[in-house]
């Protein structure tokens, strides 16, 4: 795919973009945190990451992201929030794919999938013009140039693109409550309570 994208795919993608901006946070992480909960009865966390890495074959397989957009994603991640030297939970010991895959792109209308699908394909081939490569061959370096690059670009649709991927990103990631802990987080305070959700309910009346 070339940068240089005809008008019609280029709305999908600002489309697309736009919609994550829209998305609301609570919404979402309930989902995800669903999902997230059903990915990992099949990732016991292990001591070693070795362990982890076995475990994660055992997985639900991807269903609304292909190899090579997944690939993408797994890349920017590791970008942008790398877990060596910290004390967040390794990537490999949480099921980030599985938990974006399930909680949002199962549930995204079939117009805004395409334009997100296509926006993953379009932020891959970006760095082409500059580095010569795709985003999943850049090293580190490079990786976060060019990312710095499009969240400060002057087209709009990089900007939201950008922002939009790097925000399903975080939220798939903490989503999963085993990242909670090294934060000092011990969970939704309701949950902890034993008091029953409301969902969306209006807010009480004085």
């Amino acid at each position: 795919m070339s940068t240089s994208m005809p008008s019609t795919e280029i709305a999908e993608i600002a489309q697309a973009a736009a919609a994550l901006r829209q998305l609301p946070r609570r919404q979402f992480l309930r989902a995800a945190t669903a999902a997230a909960a059903a990915a990992t009865a099949a990732l016991t966390l292990g001591p070693t990451l070795a362990f982890a890495a076995q475990a994660t074959a055992s997985l639900p397989a991807l269903k609304f992201m292909n190899a090579d957009e997944a690939a993408v994603m797994q890349r920017l991640l590791e970008v942008m929030l790398p877990t060596a030297g910290t004390s967040l939970l390794p990537l490999a010991q949480v099921p980030m794919l599985q938990t974006l895959d399930a909680a949002l792109l199962a549930t995204m209308a079939p117009h805004i999938l395409a334009g997100l699908k296509g926006g993953i394909g379009y932020f891959n081939e970006g760095p082409q013009a500059t580095f010569g490569k795709r985003f999943v061959d850049l090293s580190d370096e490079q990786a976060i140039r060019f990312c710095d690059s499009w969240a400060n670009a002057p087209e709009e649709p990089k900007r939201a693109l950008s922002m939009g991927l790097k925000k399903l990103l975080a939220l798939s990631y903490f989503a999963n409550p085993p990242t909670w802990a090294p934060l000092g987080y011990p969970g939704p305070f309701t949950r902890r309570s034993g008091i029953p959700s409301l969902g969306n309910a209006p807010a009480p009346q004085a």
